[in-house]
């Protein structure tokens, strides 16, 4: 019997805390690149991402072996922490 293999698609959309503008032009190019890291090393490589400057969209491919609040989890506190070492501005930083 033929294996049947998902591997399904996750629109993930959170927004900066207060929905702050934060998430310059000068930054979001670094920021998109560093999701786009962090989510292939966790096995759900982004198809697409994009931001404004209250909040991010991501396409990505779900791992077959992870969830959809770990990865969301996984993404915001990284991103966060990320974050808040590339700028003074940027010190208080939450999604």
């Amino acid at each position: 019997m033929p294996q049947f293999l998902a591997r399904p698609c996750v629109h993930l959309v959170f927004s900066t805390k207060h929905r702050g503008p934060f998430l310059q032009d000068s930054i979001r190019k670094d920021l998109h690149a560093y999701m786009a890291t962090v989510l292939n090393n966790m096995e759900c490589p982004a198809l697409i991402i994009n931001s404004v400057e209250d909040h991010i969209h991501i396409l990505l491919d779900l791992g077959r072996t992870i969830s959809v609040s770990y990865v969301m989890e996984h993404a915001k506190k990284t991103s966060s922490k990320w974050l808040k070492t590339q700028n003074e501005t940027l010190s208080n930083f939450a999604w």
